[in-house]
């Protein structure tokens, strides 16, 4: 049993939560929640497998990151607006909170670093980098040397902080570029998975997965997406493969399981490996074939409930799976049902104004619908993701208008991005006349092949009405 007590004598009366982060999943798991008494402390009791990062937060509102040791008590006092803990573990948590502002401090100057005038340019990355690392290397001579600490402590701190300097470095490598592709063409291979830069250079270590290193889940997961995932896709296209979401899955599957992780390590990876499928695809066989793969290795995996509702959400979105309904408005305010579209050959294209690569498929787009002009069995409908209704109108009342059936989203009703997975625009999607999914994240309009299969659905509206 775990236990945390907290003094805040500014807290009277006011809920105070536990929460942990999902390994799988984007959300938080709640530990633990009570209420602050009249004396302002609060006492909270809980069982966790292994020590981790936790987050505490009052009122729903002021989250402060801790760790906490599993089976230990923990003592909080609230000072002002200040957090500390109490006790023998002291000088560890003040070593934490003081990299915590250093950590706060790199974020907001990458995120400078990243957008506006501000803006890195490929020349300055090395000394940036370089940067990044002196900041965190003083830090991490200041815990190697402090011979108060014990090395329990230290060993935490320091995977902590090296954690976090890989991955804000390597936050910045995820561009694609020719010169990205022209290593991928040299250096991938049938040994390497056609994945030469996966997991190089990267501390192993499973014990931290299981300790909820949040910085470390996160430099796994830009690990499996921008050096597995993408050079693993990318020899698919070169090679003219016919795949899928779930053909890539399966490879990258492989690749893991062939470096031979430690099991704690390797099923996290292969678990966020399947779940990313499941969220980019409606199931196939090869997804299917993945999903199987999973469950049989790991039958009783900690992950196994989050992936078989993932599997079930995406079979809802198959081919031949009916169509799933939303609510919007039309330019001039009306309401407007998906469902009513229903006999027509729906193509819809989910996009927002400020979505660059959504307005440069725009053109494409022109010439499909001057394509189908004259046929009345064929819907183009636009649906913005826009919060601002003028902004939107003002869009579609230039000079180069879009022609087709255009409409934005009811935020007062349940989400459409929620319902066929949207994690991003622009986003496809092709229904057939009998409001049945054709494809859940369908082709773009700048594919040939759009249009020839647009025909083909068009073809078999006819056949069906004779």
């Amino acid at each position: 049993m775990t236990t945390v007590e907290i003094e805040c004598g500014d807290c009277k009366g006011k809920v105070v939560e536990i929460l942990s982060f999902d390994l799988l999943e984007p959300k938080n798991l709640e530990v633990a929640n009570g209420r602050f008494d009249s004396d302002g402390e609060a006492t909270l009791f809980f069982d966790i497998p292994g020590d981790r990062f936790l987050t505490i937060g009052v009122d729903s509102a002021d989250y402060r990151l801790i760790y906490i040791f599993a089976g230990k008590k923990t003592n909080i006092q609230y000072v002002g607006k200040t957090m500390q803990v109490k006790g023998s573990s002291g000088r560890f948590y003040t070593y934490l909170a003081e990299f915590r502002i250093i950590s706060d401090s790199l974020l907001a100057l990458a995120d400078q670093k990243r957008t506006g005038s501000h803006q890195l340019r490929e020349g300055e990355r090395p000394a940036f980098f370089q940067g990044i690392r002196l900041a965190v290397g003083h830090f991490e001579d200041l815990v190697k040397a402090d011979k108060e600490l014990v090395n329990a402590h230290k060993e935490i701190l320091l995977f902590y902080m090296q954690s976090f300097s890989q991955w804000l470095i390597r936050s910045f490598r995820v561009v694609e570029t020719e010169e990205t592709y022209t290593h991928w063409r040299k250096t991938g291979n049938k040994a390497n998975g056609f994945a030469p830069d996966f997991f190089n250079a990267l501390a192993v270590s499973p014990e931290r997965v299981n300790s909820r290193f949040y910085f470390y889940i996160d430099l796994i997961n830009s690990e499996l997406l921008h050096h597995l995932w993408k050079p693993v896709e990318f020899h698919l296209d070169e090679t003219g493969s016919d795949y899928d979401d779930g053909t890539v899955g399966l490879q990258c599957a492989q690749v893991i399981t062939n470096a031979d992780f430690p099991e704690p390590l390797s099923e996290l990876m292969l678990a966020k490996n399947l779940y990313h499928c499941l969220r980019l695809s409606a199931v196939t066989p090869s997804a299917t074939k993945l999903f199987d793969q999973f469950m049989r290795r790991f039958p009783r995996s900690v992950f196994a409930p989050a992936l078989r509702k993932q599997f079930a959400e995406s079979k809802a979105l198959s081919e031949g799976e009916p169509a799933k309904d939303f609510k919007g408005f039309t330019e001039d305010g009306k309401p407007f049902q998906f469902s009513a579209l229903k006999g027509k050959v729906v193509y819809v294209d989910f996009w927002a104004t400020w979505c660059g690569p959504c307005i440069e498929e725009f053109p494409h787009s022109k010439k499909l619908i001057e394509r189908f002009k004259d046929n009345d069995g064929i819907v183009f409908l636009f649906v913005s993701f826009d919060k601002d209704v003028e902004k939107w109108k003002g869009f579609l009342a230039r000079k180069d208008r879009l022609n087709g059936m255009h409409v934005i989203i009811d935020r007062n009703e349940p989400s459409v991005a929620d319902f066929y997975r949207i994690t991003g625009i622009p986003h496809y999607l092709l229904i057939d006349d009998q409001g049945k999914i054709k494809s859940a994240n369908a082709m773009r309009p700048s594919i040939p092949e759009t249009a020839d299969l647009l025909d083909e659905l068009l073809a078999l509206r006819v056949r069906r009405s004779n």
